[in-house]
């Protein structure tokens, strides 16, 4: 196993025993809920956004590392960013995942790169992009409203 394997092994399971942005928000302008049928992961997102940007973001749920791992991921990536960006982000990590295209990640985002392996296992990619599809689904829907 390659030292980068062992780096991205880490930073997987290091987010899934102590995923950040856990929590509640007192007041958030939106909440998602993201279910993974296949396994039975459990995401809820909730987002505080002002001014076009992502001011907070909370990942709670229940699920499998990987799943766990992303939306923790997920939300170190996207917290102050604005919703312009989270949208180029998403479609990045998705085609990173699903479409299993070689993306550049710009260095600040490195660390979701951990996961670009889970492509090799069509079974897994749902449980990592669980979280990435609720918030694009509640981006949809503060846009609607």
């Amino acid at each position: 196993m390659s030292l980068s394997e062992d780096l991205y092994k880490e930073i997987i399971l290091e987010h899934s025993r102590s995923p950040s942005h856990r929590g509640h928000l007192d007041a958030c302008s939106i909440k998602e809920e993201g279910v993974n049928r296949s396994c039975g992961d459990e995401v809820e997102i909730e987002l505080l956004v002002e001014a076009g940007r992502i001011h907070q973001i909370r990942v709670n749920g229940h699920g499998c590392s990987i799943s766990t791992a992303s939306g923790s991921l997920l939300a170190d990536a996207v917290e102050g960013r604005s919703i312009a960006e989270v949208h180029t982000i998403i479609q990045q990590f998705k085609q990173m995942i699903v479409d299993q295209v070689v993306v550049e990640l710009p260095a600040d985002l490195e660390d979701l790169e951990a996961l670009r392996g889970v492509a090799k296992y069509p079974v897994r990619v749902k449980c990592a992009t669980l979280s990435w599809n609720t918030l694009e689904q509640a981006l949809l829907h503060l846009q609607e409203n």
